[in-house]
């Protein structure tokens, strides 16, 4: 997530005057929406075709330039990635991100998704490369990074231009070059320790991503950090996975002095000597080509509903799915999203009546059955009865296998068919089997992960259950439910084998 605008910077240096918002009696659904596509993105857009091709262009180079783990287009991938731009900071918080941002990504079992803006006040492409540099992030990398390298490191990425043939990245951004010439620098310790940049105020958060890139290109600007690198941060996430303090984690796999760091970082801003990578690319991309269709307002209403989901914001995907719901081709996916906020909700009777409905008008749609399944394991876990756990289990195993009916299974359906066995208490093997290909197909995902951690205990193979277990430290090396699940896991696997 990019969480802090270059506007907000400017805020925190007092370099701001006051802002006049835009009247306009247009509303976002109403805006003239396309779907865009290219050979391996799609965006869901507002902002017209060049502009929208612009950003196309520049992630398919940034793509050729530094990778990707994945053959597949993003938007065919087993877990596709979804991309919607706005062009107004209105529209963007009114979908659900938080003010204070101008992009975010997500990444779940079913899909990854992007929202970004792209306005007057925002750099769009800049922006996108940054959310696009964590999925490649995701993609390509045994560990899950800590807060000041993923942020530091995709900032590093997306600041860049197209010169002569060429991708150049790593570039000096002047609003960091302000923010740190004219504000208080946080220690060394304190960038280290942060685990949520939304947590901090306006000021410390922009400090924080001014502090992170910069940290992050004195790393990569010594001798021979292109092979050692990422060695170095996995040592480090594995480090403070055992325990071990960040500043000491940091100091041991860097072979720097934490001490001398503060001092050695304020010379290499001041010095104001940024190399920064050229990678050679043809910027004419031979081949990209787009394909270009108007979207209907029924489809942009479903698009703006699930990404408000994805933000927890229950009332305006309830408005947007209420407004498809005269749609005759896609009544049923709006149904069934209603079934999901009705369910968000606590109201059974309702979420019933909406997926049974959703499921009428059109049984033969994958999507509907997972998200029915997703509603049965939301009653699974909420459930305190063991006779009701097992009877709402019974019914996700019910929805998951009408869904294979329709396609293969994907790493959500195999995670949910795993938990679903181990909560009916039955086939424990059967869910072990669902839970290792879940955790082969999505890596990330550390919930399957710890479900079977579980699972290893609950049949006796402990050695698995540690292994699995440590697995889920090393990407969950922050202090956190599942962190501390996984160490449940692991103290009792332990006791056991020592019986």
């Amino acid at each position: 997530m990019l969480a802090r605008l270059v506007r907000i910077t400017v805020l925190s240096i007092g370099l701001l005057g006051f802002a006049i918002p835009a009247v306009s009696g247009e509303t976002l659904d109403s805006k003239p929406w396309l779907d865009i596509r290219s050979n391996n993105f799609r965006i869901y857009s507002v902002l017209g075709v060049d502009r929208t091709v612009e950003l196309l262009r520049h992630l398919e180079i940034m793509r050729a330039s530094l990778g990707d783990a994945s053959e597949e287009s993003t938007w065919r991938a087993s877990v596709p990635t979804i991309i919607v731009a706005v062009d107004d900071h209105d529209d963007y918080v009114s979908i659900g991100a938080p003010e204070y941002s101008g992009g975010y990504f997500f990444s779940d079992l079913r899909e990854n998704a992007i929202l970004i803006q792209d306005s007057d006040d925002s750099a769009g492409i800049q922006i996108i490369l940054h959310e696009y540099a964590h999925y490649l992030n995701r993609q390509s990398h045994p560990v899950r990074f800590p807060r000041w390298f993923e942020e530091g490191n995709a900032e590093y990425l997306s600041h860049s231009r197209l010169v002569d043939q060429a991708f150049e990245y790593g570039l000096a951004p002047d609003s960091y070059l302000a923010t740190l010439g004219f504000g208080h620098w946080m220690p060394l310790a304190s960038i280290l320790a942060v685990t949520d940049a939304a947590s901090l105020s306006d000021i410390d958060g922009a400090m924080f991503y001014a502090q992170s890139w910069l940290l992050v290109h004195y790393l990569r600007s010594r001798p021979g950090a292109d092979e050692q690198l990422a060695d170095q941060v996995t040592r480090y996430v594995r480090s403070t996975a055992q325990g071990q303090s960040q500043v000491a984690a940091f100091e041991e796999a860097f072979g720097l002095d934490a001490g001398r760091l503060d001092t050695d970082l304020l010379k290499y801003y001041l010095e104001r000597q940024f190399s920064h990578r050229s990678v050679p690319t043809d910027t004419a991309l031979p081949g990209f080509t787009t394909r270009i269709r108007e979207m209907s307002a029924d489809e942009v209403q479903l698009a703006l509903a699930r990404m408000a989901l994805r933000f927890d914001n229950v009332a305006g995907a309830e408005r947007w799915f209420n407004d498809v719901l005269s749609s005759d081709d896609l009544r049923a996916l709006a149904e069934a999203g209603l079934g999901r906020v009705a369910g968000y909700r606590g109201n059974i009777e309702a979420a019933n009546t909406r997926f049974e409905s959703a499921i009428r008008l059109m049984a033969w749609d994958f999507t509907i059955w997972m998200d029915y399944a997703q509603y049965w394991a939301q009653r699974v876990a909420g459930s305190y009865s063991p006779a009701e756990r097992v009877r709402y289990a019974s019914r996700l195993i019910d929805s998951l296998e009408n869904a294979l009916t329709i396609s293969e299974a994907t790493p959500e359906l195999n995670s949910l068919m795993g938990f679903a066995y181990l909560a009916r208490g039955k086939n424990p093997h059967d869910a072990i089997e669902y839970l290792e290909a879940a955790s082969e197909g999505a890596p990330h995902d550390q919930a399957s992960r710890l479900l079977l951690a579980n699972a290893y205990l609950y049949v006796g193979r402990f050695e698995d259950a540690v292994r699995v277990a440590n697995s889920v430290l090393l990407f969950e090396h922050e202090p956190g439910l599942i962190s501390a699940a996984a160490r449940d896991v692991i103290d009792a696997a332990r006791e056991q084998q020592s019986d």
